[in-house]
């Protein structure tokens, strides 16, 4: 994805930062001031405490976001009026494990840089002031209700305690009394509530020092080549960002990771590197035996060591190379791995048992047509001259019908038809790596893995979805497919694990 897209994000870099530099390239200068403050209510001093130091940091950010809101920006230039234009920026900064705030204030001229900051301060003073206050009210509206119920209360005990002093026991006389006595308790109660909120409002100072005012304004040398720069590789950042997010939105896996998880486990028998342009043309995929695609063969040579060790060295073997979809690499695949097999001093075949994309014989430049179902049929005998493959050791016999011998008609595939062909060829070869199409595109590929004895399942890196590869593996799992392992493509082998040793140390 990011090589695909990467042309138009760093295009989209160059753009925003020539936009910038032009936009920036007459301003040469421009004038900072700072002021600090200090919050000095108890949940932000609290920030030395262990206990409450998550709640003062969570006040110390929402006091930040204030300062620098847009409604906070809005408030300013209504005061500044008509020189708002030359406000630049508006920063802030707490030291580590302090309740203490400097804001920045950035402008074209010394004048508004060190008014601005003025007026920021004012007001963000006189909010928090305002907002202590209505706290405070809002505490005294109860209050002045329950004082004037507890006057009505006592004042209505006095009444009676008078009425009744003439006619009323002593007893009565005391319980009057006593419940008289706790009513002026409960209202002198009321009253010191109330004037001590009244005097905290009156005195309020919004819980907020300001240690220093605004500074003496510094002037900052202008860079807009700088500012460009900054600003094209942000804009690349955030490029190379959405690119990697939009692939994983879309499920494609991008590492071997991601893979292993996909697969429930599966090993990943080798990992092939993605081929070099001069390497991508299916006349030129046949990259074994090249001795200017080493790093690109190593990666086949270590598929067969890996399955060797997998399927015990079995003989006769007939591997099935499939994929979950097209397009991921299995033909490529199925090609240097027989080609490597046979190099290795094994009799090998090479089938092609995909009908509908097949594409062996463009490989290995040859007008021939698929034998497949011709040999599966009875209508092309094995005793016969295939075209082959001279390698040091051994040759490769590639099985494709020279004479158009393929049956006229493509039918559904029998399985014990293919077992029976499968079962043919092993008693001819020592080992057959079959071409079988993708599992999600037709049934045949279910079929002629089931037949097989080992089956490798080819996953393209930045292709390959973990939804299709999910999908294909318990198609073969429910089949009873015998899945040897994982081949992974188009790796890039800067950022794989050791399942890479193979062609980095080829290629070293």
């Amino acid at each position: 994805m990011l090589k695909k897209w990467g042309g138009l994000v760093v295009v989209a870099a160059l753009v925003a930062s020539a936009l910038v530099y032009v936009s920036q390239k007459d301003q040469t200068s421009y004038f900072r001031s700072s002021g600090t403050i200090e919050l000095t209510d108890e949940v932000a001093t609290g920030i030395t405490v262990a206990g409450s130091k998550r709640d003062a940091l969570l006040q110390i950010q929402a006091q930040q976001l204030i300062l620098t809101s847009q409604a906070t920006r809005d408030q300013l230039d209504a005061a500044l009026g008509d020189r708002a234009s030359e406000l630049r920026s508006i920063s802030v900064n707490t030291p580590e494990d302090t309740p203490v705030i400097t804001i920045t204030v950035e402008a074209d001229s010394p004048d508004v840089a060190r008014e601005a900051l003025s007026e920021l301060l004012d007001l963000y003073v006189a909010g928090r002031i305002a907002d202590q206050q209505a706290k405070l009210e809002a505490e005294l509206d109860p209050l002045r209700v329950q004082q004037q119920e507890q006057e009505a209360k006592v004042e209505s005990l006095t009444e009676e305690l008078n009425n009744t002093r003439a006619t009323a026991t002593e007893d009565e006389i005391s319980v009057l009394e006593k419940r008289t006595a706790d009513a002026l308790d409960r209202l002198d109660t009321y009253d010191t509530a109330i004037q001590e909120r009244e005097f905290l409002k009156a005195t309020a100072d919004g819980e907020v020092r300001v240690i220093s005012g605004a500074s003496d304004p510094v002037e900052v040398a202008g860079s807009p080549l700088r500012q460009a720069a900054q600003v094209g590789v942000l804009v690349l950042l955030l490029g190379a960002g959405l690119v990697v997010l939009v692939s994983r939105l879309r499920g494609r896996l991008l590492l071997l990771d991601e893979v292993r998880a996909a697969s429930g486990g599966l090993p990943i028998l080798a990992t092939v590197p993605r081929f070099r342009r001069r390497f991508r043309d299916p006349s030129e995929a046949l990259v074994v035996g090249k001795r200017s695609a080493r790093r690109e063969a190593e990666g086949f040579r270590y598929l067969r060591t890996s399955l060797e060790v997998a399927t015990d060295r079995k003989s006769p073997l007939v591997v099935a190379v499939t994929s979950s979809g097209a397009n991921e690499g299995k033909t490529v695949t199925a090609a240097n791995l027989a080609l490597t097999v046979a190099r290795g001093g094994r009799a090998a075949a090479l089938l092609d048992g995909d009908l509908l994309g097949s594409s062996i014989q463009d490989m290995f430049d040859t007008d021939a047509d698929n034998a497949f179902l011709g040999l599966l049929k009875g209508d092309i005998e094995l005793d016969r001259q295939w075209f082959g493959v001279r390698t040091p050791e051994e040759s490769l016999t590639v099985l494709v019908d020279p004479k158009g011998s393929m049956a006229p008609e493509r039918s559904e595939l029998s399985s014990d038809e293919v077992e029976d062909l499968f079962g043919r060829l092993g008693r001819r070869w020592d080992t057959v790596v079959v071409d079988c199409p993708p599992v999600l595109a037709v049934s045949d590929s279910v079929v002629l893995t089931g037949a097989a004895d080992a089956t490798l399942v080819v996953v393209r890196l930045g292709r390959t979805t973990r939804r299709d590869l999910e999908k294909a593996l318990i198609q073969l799992e429910q089949a009873g497919v015998r899945i040897a392992g994982l081949v992974v493509t188009f790796a890039n082998e800067k950022s794989e694990s050791y399942y890479g040793y193979g062609y980095e140390y080829g290629r070293n």
